[in-house]
Formats: structure tokens, C-alpha cells, sequence
């Protein structure tokens, strides 16, 4: 298997209504097919065990139930610099007890820093016990595919750009 380009890794707890979002839109990207060095990761609820196996050199996209105080359904995009302490979106909250934000930084403290992560999640309707999510955030959910789509796509057009090769 070639080394990855990117690294998806979906979050959240299906069993929890909308915080199954993250999880919703991984399984949605799969479904669809991403381009070649495009590796998809369910990470669940064990987002520091995910992460201990990615390359930090790789750029990292994120999907996640996000709560910022938006309507139910909207779709949130953020580099990790401007979640961190301090930055434009630091009230952006993930829904784990574990979120990516202090697993992203106990793998600093280790040395594994992950220069480029994006973040992308939907503001859910509902927490609850209970399979399957909201029409809001099912709705979002196809918005925030859409979005990780065209940043995938991105990535790799300027990739390319930088190895010299042919832009598609």
C-alpha cells in the first residue's frame, strides 16, 4: 500500500444521536470513493488510539460532532490553530470526554506534532441515546461531505503543484 496523502478520521459515539455525525460523514466519504492515498479511519471514541498510528507529516482531516451554538445542522470548518486556546473558534467543542483537541496535544507532549489539521464537524440537534441522526444534521452531514470532498481535492492539486506535476 502506497503511504497515505491525507488521513480522515471520523469521531463520535453512533449510539448517541447526532454525536454519531463524525462517524455518518466518514462512512458517506467511503461510500462515495476519495482518490487514491485518501485513507478513511473510524476512529470512533478512540481518537488518541487512531492518531498513534497516523504519520503527524500527513496533512489530518477531522470529522466531528461540533457545538458552537449554531442552528442544529451547521456545518463548522477549522484549522486546528484557531480551535487551540486562544484562537478565533476556541469555543468550538467536541463532544467526547477524550476529544481530538487534548489527544492532539498528548501526542505533542510525545513528540508527534501534526503540523496541518482541519477540522470539520456539524452542530447537532440532539444528544441522546439512540441510533441514527437528526434531519438536521443529516442534512448537515451531506454539506460537510461535500466540504471535506473539495478540501481533499485541494490538498491534492496543491501537492502536486509544489512535486511539479500535472494539475488535473
Amino acid at each position: 500500500m502506497s503511504e497515505p496523502t491525507v488521513n480522515i478520521v471520523g469521531v463520535g459515539n453512533v449510539l448517541m444521536g447526532d454525536d454519531g455525525a463524525g462517524i455518518a460523514a466518514a462512512r458517506r466519504l467511503a461510500d462515495a470513493g476519495m482518490p487514491t492515498g485518501v485513507r478513511l479511519h473510524d476512529a470512533g471514541l478512540a481518537v488518541a488510539d487512531v492518531l498513534g498510528g497516523l504519520d503527524p507529516a500527513v496533512p489530518l482531516i477531522v470529522l466531528d460532532a461540533l457545538q458552537a451554538g449554531g442552528e442544529p445542522g451547521t456545518v463548522y470548518t477549522a484549522r486546528l490553530e484557531d480551535i487551540s486556546a486562544g484562537g478565533r473558534l476556541a469555543g468550538l467543542t467536541s463532544l467526547h470526554e477524550l476529544s481530538v483537541l487534548p489527544a492532539l496535544r498528548l501526542e505533542a507532549l510525545s513528540g508527534r506534532t501534526f503540523g496541518d489539521v482541519t477540522v470539520f464537524g456539524v452542530e447537532p440537534a440532539r444528544i441522546e441515546w439512540g441510533k441514527g441522526l437528526s434531519d438536521p444534521a443529516a442534512a448537515g452531514v451531506e454539506r460537510l461531505v461535500e466540504a471535506v470532498t473539495s478540501h481533499v481535492e485541494q490538498i491534492t492539486r496543491d501537492r502536486l503543484a509544489i512535486a511539479g506535476e500535472p494539475l488535473p
